[in-house]
Order: structure tokens, then sequence, then C-alpha cells
């Protein structure tokens, strides 16, 4: 139904001048909190913003209080990461704003801000892959160096850290496949299917 009320103003948007009720019509739609895949991905955006805040609160907490304060480099590590996500989405949130803009002009823009869309969801699934890793080494110095005792098998240590790099990577890799394309996969689809669609007409 959305998909149709969509083509028929747009049919009407490229013959005469948008009639006032089309105009509404057309904001009713975008402005639909449960129906639009746009709505949908700011839902998800906001559930997301919330379960890391919460969760990287919790670490960052704990890495503070705990160990004597030794670890509060890591705690410092886990604020540097919330900080670097929270930017991103906020931009995503203000691209998603954008992209429920009536008054704008429909196709043209919904074409670019598709773009951009993808272009911060591929930069979203390599970050927080690559991310991992780097954590990983990071708290891994910084546990190294703030050690009472000596080590007694270094290389050991490291051959243990790259496994578990390796193993985390991978893990992480898909799984953020998986979640990207359920949150935002499916409704980035419908758009593009929508914006084709607009095409053909």
């Amino acid at each position: 139904m959305e998909l149709e009320t969509l083509k028929t103003l747009w049919q009407e948007q490229e013959t005469p001048p948008m009639a006032a009720g089309s105009h509404e019509e057309l904001l009713a739609l975008l402005q639909k909190r449960s129906i639009g895949p746009i709505a949908r991905m700011r839902r998800n955006l906001r559930k997301e913003v919330i379960v890391m805040a919460i969760s990287y609160g919790f670490c960052i907490i704990f890495y503070l209080l705990a160990f004597n304060g030794d670890m509060a480099n890591v705690a410092w590590l886990f604020v540097g990461l919330l900080l670097f996500f929270y930017v991103y989405y906020h931009r995503k949130n203000q691209l998603l704003k954008k992209m429920q803009c009536v008054g704008c002009e429909v196709r043209s823009n919904l074409a670019g801000q598709l773009k951009t869309l993808q272009k911060y969801l591929r930069f979203y699934f390599w970050s927080s892959t690559v991310i991992v890793p780097l954590s990983l080494f990071v708290a891994f110095e910084i546990a190294f160096h703030s050690r009472t005792k000596p080590v007694s098998s270094l290389w050991l240590m490291v051959t243990l850290l790259c496994a578990l790099t390796v193993g985390c990577t991978i893990a992480v890799y898909f799984l953020n496949r998986w979640y990207i394309h359920k949150l935002y996969g499916r409704h980035l689809r419908k758009l593009q299917e929508l914006l084709q669609e607009m095409d053909e007409v």
C-alpha cells in the first residue's frame, strides 16, 4: 500500500503540480512511525545507541574501579570507542531525518541519500569489524605494561593473543553481516525497490 501510494504521488508530481491533498498524503505516509522503512531504521538506530551506551558504560565503570585503577586506560579506550560510534550514529540519524523530508524533491534526494546511507553502513560494517583486533591489541599492550609480576612466557601470550584475535575477528565479521542486514538491509532494499519502480514509471 505504501509503495502504491508513493507511485501515485510520484506520477502526479511529474504531470501537474502536486495538489494540497496529495502533499498531505505523502507527508502522512513518510511520517508514519511504524510502517515506513526509514522510521524502522531510525528506531533500530535508537535501540543501538541505547544498548551501546549501557554496555560501554558498564565496561567503563568496571575498568575505572577494578584492579585498583591499574586498568583505567582500558576504560579510556572504551570512552574513545563510544564517542567514535556516537558521532557515526548521530550522522546516520541526521541522514535518516533528511530522508523523511516531504518538502524535498522525492526522487533525486532519495537516490542520493540511499547512496550515502549505503556508505555509512559499509563504514559501520568495516570499522566495527576492524575495531575488534585493534582493541584486543591495545588492551593487551595496556595490560602488559601495567603488570606487576614478570611474564614467564611472552611468546605463549602473544600466540594466544593472535589466536584470540583471529577467532574474534572472524566471528565479528559474520555477526556484523547478519546484524546489519537484520537492522538495515531489508529496509534499505525496500527503498531501493521503490526507487527502481519510480524510475520505471
